[in-house]
């Protein structure tokens, strides 16, 4: 995600900061494949937003939002636990204004938004009430100047502060946990443009963006009050205490300087060239220990429930864990606070557009990229290079821009993350033992034995800098991809579509095995022996699969100047393979491939199928038809019919302890330690679906002429105006069958459903129903 050329990506999850002000942003340009090698850091795809820069005339504009918990209908989840929604109007305030400081010489233009708003949301499981309270304040001041003719400066800043009163994750279910957290953030941006001859013209940027996290997690050391838990078999769920430790906060920050140069080049032989050359640096840090828990520990037991699944509550009213010898889990978390790693990408590339006859055109670029990551106490993260190709040709068959024909071939090498290149760190990465209950069987939050850590068995543990190895060149996964694409002109429309095929390789995955001798891990501080533990080895692995194939349609008709109609459809002919490669709150994750090879069996444990993205069909459709009013303005009217073919789920148990085969088997190898308890499928993965649905959405914008330029504005919009209420998702819970037949491992081979299987645990597994929105404003 690029805002005026700065990345703007989380460092750690790659979503978008939210370093923006809607109503300020005058273009977005979204690459989905044959994407130039101007562009690297990615395996998807690219977003780039150019925000306004202000010129000679005077403008701005003004919207206030209103939105209310009550203006959305209740699902079924709600409507059967009485659930009322609060009837309270939030209003959202953006604006912006823009103009000259010296005419066809500086301008500047700034933007603002505010936002306080309270959203009622209904934890999943338990179905209790929670407040969200959020306040957003966004800024941003952008200066632009030409001090000669073509020679053009710019430079901005933005700044976005944001104070939430929240729960730690979607998925935590105990109203009890609450936080008030800070997150700072923003961004400069310094840049030049100008056009040094009639055939050169160059650009220049520099730019930082600063992230941070305070007061997120807990504070208190009681491990009975303050240490999480995490459901173990049943659906993931968080209660009891806040994740995280609100002593520990991080920062995750990057900087950048860009340059380039842009020839256009004719030749009598070879056609026309666009040929543009260019060097980036990027520097991604993250500092911050990643305390998982203020005392250090988070549990992982299943909570007291009745035959609906519902929790059964205590006498304060809190959760009553239960401890289950053999499968109730302890993870003791250890961290350095404030460690820092810097990955530092730098980048060469060369794009030629090339224009070989009046038909035949071709787009041949090819990007280098040298990265190298340091971390506190000197450790080297990554050291290694990557080329990759981007080379695409394009065919106007008659000459005139009607019909054409596309292809493109193309590798993306993906970004540096934290999450997988500081793995051998202490950097977001605390070192970690875990530990099975060994104590007696109980319930409740009163239950002594199975707060006390003696009475936990340790059976594995993580020590990022000692039994953390990476493999010499380990480098990030490369997305290969090709393209074919026909479009045609049709009247006054055009359809065009592609096929499109990816294939992931070269999949950063981490190796357990006797192979690599286990490693004594030892405090540095105080010099106290842990134990010894399986070495743990990250390399570039082929092993995982993940392959993509699908067609997409796009398309648009005018039927006449005031009405148009337009469209887009994605069928999926293929997404599967046998490695997700991330889940809730976990970026970048590795897999079990490759791991104790002696005790997991591809079939059981990571078995080929499709993937939980998989959509078979996917399509949006809209008409847009605008009414002249003459004086009185006009009103445009949109209907929008969006459908949703089903994802899929996998019938596959979790929380399965270790069987006496395969603990005998671990013994007999020679590890020091097990991997605990484990996910077991009972079919290939993918085969089960849940429901698709379709939805119709409706608009309406009136605006009216009120003195020159100015035009006030009213928005209004319904979502899911037949208040389709479509269970979308389900509780897929299934147990192993443990009086049934088993495999050679001694596996169970079939399952029973669990109490809650296909039904709502969550308003979330609903169609958001019927809402409707307003908005209200001026520009000029």
């Amino acid at each position: 995600f690029l805002v005026d050329g700065v990345d703007v990506n989380d460092n750690l999850f790659g979503t978008a900061n939210n370093l923006f002000v809607e109503d300020a942003i005058e273009e977005t340009q979204v690459l989905t494949s044959g994407i130039s090698a101007e562009y690297g850091r990615f395996s998807g795809g690219v977003v780039n937003a150019v925000t306004k820069s202000g010129g000679d005339i005077f403008s701005g504009s003004y919207r206030l939002s209103l939105n209310n918990d009550d203006w959305t209908e209740r699902t079924p989840f709600e409507k059967d636990r009485d659930i009322k929604r609060n009837d309270k109007v939030n209003k959202y305030h953006e604006g912006t204004f823009g103009g000259p400081i010296l005419k066809s010489r500086l301008w500047f233009f700034a933007s603002g938004r505010y936002v306080k708003d309270e959203s009622q949301v209904t934890l999943p499981q338990s179905g209790a009430l929670f407040d969200n309270l959020r306040e957003e304040k966004r800024g941003e001041l952008k200066l632009t100047g030409t001090v000669a003719q073509n020679h053009t400066f710019y430079g901005s800043y933005f700044n976005t502060s944001v104070d939430q009163t929240n729960t730690t994750f979607s998925f935590t279910i105990d109203p009890r946990v609450k936080q008030v957290r800070q997150l700072p953030n923003d961004r400069w941006v310094v840049g030049y443009r100008g056009v040094l001859s009639s055939r050169l013209f160059a650009e220049a940027r520099w730019s930082q963006k600063e992230f941070g996290f305070r007061n997120s997690g807990g504070t208190g050391t009681d491990i009975v009050a303050d240490s999480p838990f995490i459901t173990l078999t049943q659906a993931l769920g968080h209660y009891n205490a806040l994740y995280f430790d609100g002593n520990d906060p991080e920062d995750r920050n990057n900087w950048q300087v860009a340059g380039s140069l842009s020839y256009f080049l004719t030749t009598p032989s070879f056609g026309s060239h666009d040929i543009k050359a260019g060097v980036e640096i990027y520097n991604s840090r993250r500092t911050g220990g990643n305390s998982q828990s203020p005392t250090g520990y988070v549990f992982d037991a299943d909570f007291l429930a009745d035959a609906s699944g519902l929790p059964i509550y205590d006498a304060q009213g809190r959760f009553q864990p239960v401890f289950v010898p053999g499968e109730s889990l302890l993870e003791n978390w250890i961290a350095t606070r404030g460690a820092k790693v810097d990955i530092k990408t730098t980048s060469f590339y060369i794009q030629d557009g090339w224009r070989a006859t009046r038909n035949l055109s071709f787009d041949l670029g090819v990007r280098y990229e040298s990265v190298r990551g340091e971390a506190t106490g000197d450790i080297i993260t990554v050291d290694t290079d990557t080329w990759v190709p981007r080379l695409a040709a394009t065919y106007d068959i008659k000459g005139d821009g009607r019909f054409v024909a596309q292809a493109t071939y193309a590798w993306y090498a993906g970004k540096y993350s934290e999450s997988q290149f500081a793995n051998n760190t202490d950097v977001g990465n605390p070192s970690l033992l875990y530990a099975y209950y060994d104590g007696p069987a109980g319930v409740g939050m009163n239950f002594a034995p199975g707060f006390d850590p003696s009475n936990y068995v340790v059976f594995y543990g993580s020590f990022p800098t000692q039994n953390v190895v990476f493999e010499s060149g380990l480098s990030s996964p490369v997305s290969k991809e090709f393209t074919a694409s026909l479009g045609a002109q049709i009247g006054r429309g055009y359809i065009k579509g592609t096929f499109v095929q990816r294939t992931m390789e070269n999949f950063v995955e981490d190796f357990i095995s006797m192979a690599v001798p286990p490693t004594d891990v030892i405090d540095p501080a105080t010099g106290d022996y842990y134990g010894t533990f399986s070495t743990q080895v990250y390399r570039n692995s082929d092993e995982p699969q993940r392959d993509y194939q699908g067609l997409q349609f796009i398309g648009r008709y005018p039927f006449t100047d005031r009405w148009s109609i337009n469209g887009n459809y994605t069928y999926q002919i293929k997404n599967e393979g046998n490695f997700e490669g991330e889940g809730t709150n976990t970026p970048g994750v590795s897999s079990l491939i490759g791991n104790y090879p002696e005790v997991y069996d591809p079939q059981r444990h990571y078995p080929v199928g499709r993937l939980n993205d998989f959509q078979a069909h996917k399509l949006r459709l809209w008409t847009i038809y605008n009414l002249g009013l003459g004086r009185l303005g006009t009103a445009d009217f949109s209907l929008l019919y969006r459908y949703d073919s089903a994802l899929t789920y996998s019938l596959a148990a979790t929380g399965v302890p270790q069987t006496s085969i395969q603990l005998a088997r671990l013994a007999a190898a020679g590890y020091p330690d097990d991997p605990g308890s484990q996910t077991i499928y009972f079919a290939d993965r993918g085969t089960e679906e849940y429901n698709g649905y379709g939805l119709v959405d409706f608009g309406l914008t009136y605006q009216v002429p009120v003195f020159k330029t100015l035009r006030p504005y009213l928005k209004f919009d319904m979502f899911n105006i037949f208040n389709d209420d479509t269970l979308a998702t389900f509780n897929t819970t299934v147990l192993r069958n443990s009086a049934g037949p088993v495999d050679s491992l001694g596996l169970p081979t079939t399952y029973t459903k669990g109490s809650l299987f296909g039904q709502a645990t969550s308003a979330a597994n609903h169609v958001r129903p019927r809402t409707w929105q307003v908005s209200l404003g001026f520009r000029f």
